[in-house]
Parts: structure tokens; sequence; C-alpha cells
């Protein structure tokens, strides 16, 4: 898929993540389809219930030059016909043609379109004159220090440890080497918050420490003493190391999207594409979403006074 036509997709997703009131929204969505039994993709797939029963929205997106025609409609129609959809919405980036819009209308389709104005009615945060920025933070580790328990008759002791130093399980056996758990400290979320909020720009290093450390499923790491051989509680991990700060400005654009006002932009954050989504519906609700890749949206609400 071009990448322009995934920006599109991405946009309208995060329109209806802002839009979901407790459904749930999925990208990219498999689907089974009821002939073939095959599984087919949906651009994106809202989940809820209706008085009791499930009920599933799919929308398709089209991120063409010419507005699209009777002939994608009707692709799409026949294709929902076959899969379990109740409700069906067609995107389309530049809009529909007339006999589109009779046809989509007589199928029961919603045919929506995105319409970019250089300025638009949005309070606050929205207005014309506004921008938003992202601060990040990179630690580069330089040192790793573990903390182990004392072990009869071994005492409590700090290990200078190298990224390949393996953390064990209590049974012994092999979680991985150090620096993998390293890096889930410094993605973790309190870390992340952390030092977005006490962290400044002209700070140059940092330390972190995890204390207790712990796997998935909550339970303590140890590392090896070889000689004699002894499993060694780890009580905490410490990291040291150079921090980066970066900012970056997402440069909003202002549209509409059927009858939903948004702004939106594109930054990176880490490396990674990051969108960024402001909506605001008829009654006035407004949402802020924010989705890096690989990761799932972060979407805040408040309502205007």
């Amino acid at each position: 898929m071009p990448k322009r036509s995934n920006e599109f997709q991405k946009l309208v997703y995060l329109v209806r993540v802002n839009l979901a009131a407790g459904a749930t929204v999925t990208e990219s969505k498999m689907l089974v389809d009821r002939v073939t039994r095959r599984k087919r993709e949906v651009d994106i797939c809202i989940e809820g219930a209706v008085g009791g029963h499930p009920v599933k929205i799919c929308i398709e997106c089209r991120d063409h030059a010419r507005p699209a025609d009777v002939t994608w409609i009707d692709a799409m129609k026949a294709k929902h016909e076959r899969l379990p959809t109740n409700a069906l919405i067609l995107a389309s980036r530049t809009g529909f043609t007339s006999e589109a819009q009779e046809v989509a209308h007589r199928y029961g389709i919603e045919a929506i379109s995105l319409q970019e104005v250089d300025r638009m009615d949005f309070p606050a945060l929205l207005d014309a004159k506004s921008t938003l920025w992202t601060k990040s933070v990179t630690v580069t580790p330089q040192k790793v220090v573990v903390r182990v328990v004392s072990t009869p008759p071994l005492p409590a002791e700090n290990v200078a440890v190298m990224p390949d130093n393996l953390v064990y399980a209590s049974d012994g056996s092999e979680l991985g080497p150090i620096v993998e758990f390293v890096h889930l400290l410094l993605k973790l979320p309190y870390t992340q918050r952390y030092l977005l909020s006490e962290a400044k720009q002209e700070h140059v290093w940092c330390e972190l420490r995890w204390e207790p450390p712990r796997d998935h499923l909550g339970n303590p790491l140890f590392l090896k003493k070889l000689e004699p051989e002894t499993l060694r509680e780890i009580q905490y991990i410490e990291v040291r190391g150079h921090c980066e700060f970066t900012i970056s400005e997402f440069g909003l654009r202002r549209g509409t999207l059927g009858d939903i006002k948004l702004a939106w932009g594109n930054t990176a954050i880490f490396g990674q594409e990051a969108m960024v989504v402001a909506t605001r519906d008829a009654k006035g609700l407004e949402k802020l979403s924010l989705h890096i890749a690989g990761q799932p949206p972060l979407t805040r609400g408040v309502m205007p006074s």
C-alpha cells in the first residue's frame, strides 16, 4: 500500500479511536469470508455491542488523486456482503463522484471524505495559530551495576556487568543477557514519565535504578556465580549513561472528516514515525490521540467549558 494511503488510513483510524466511546477500534483487522472461509483484511474495524448483541462497523479507506467512483462502491459492497460487517463506512481522501454518493446512499453505506482547510473554528489547543511539540529523551547506557542480595556465606555486593552477562530465573533457566533487561528498563512507562517530567535539556548524564527488577510474570531475577555455582537474587539494576533530548514539532493541518473537525500532524519520536490527531465532534467533545509506530495509541479527552 502506498505511503500516503497508509497515512490517510492512520488518520481515519485515530479519528475513530477518539470517537470510540467504549468500542474497540482495530487497524488492518482480518475477518473471515463467509464463502471462501479465508481471512480478508479490512482497513479499520470498530467492534462494540448494541442491545447486548455484538456489532462490527468496518471502514475502508481510499487515497487516490481522483474522487472515488461507483466502481469502488460496488467492489466494497460485494466484499463486505461476505464478511461479518453490520455497517460499512467508505472514506475517500478526495471525495466521491455524484454517482458514487448516490449509489452509496441507496446501499446504506456512509461515504465520508476529508476536506482540508487553512483555518477552522477550533478553540484553544486547536486554533489556527497553535503548534504541538513533543519532548523525547534517549539514554545511552555507559555502565550497568547489579546489586545482588546476600546468599550465605556470600555477602550482598555490587557487580559491574557486561552486556552479555546472563540473567536467570529461580530454577536456573536462562532468561537472556542483561542488555535486554536494561533496554526493558529504559522503555518502562514510569521510566519515560520520570525522564520527561524531571530531566532538563541541560542534563547530559543520568542514573536510573530498577528495584526490584522482575520478569513479565513478576518473578525475581538472578545472576549466577560460577565458583561456587550459586544463583544470586538481584536487588536492583542501576544504569548510568548519557542522555539526549529531542524536541519535535507537529506541523498541524486542519480539516473535516464527515462532520468531525480535526487537526493532525506527523513527526518522529525516538526514531519512530508518529501521528497526532485532535478531534472535535458535534457535541463539542475534544480528544487528542498520539500514535507512535508499533505502539497502541494514547488518547486524552476533555469537554470544553
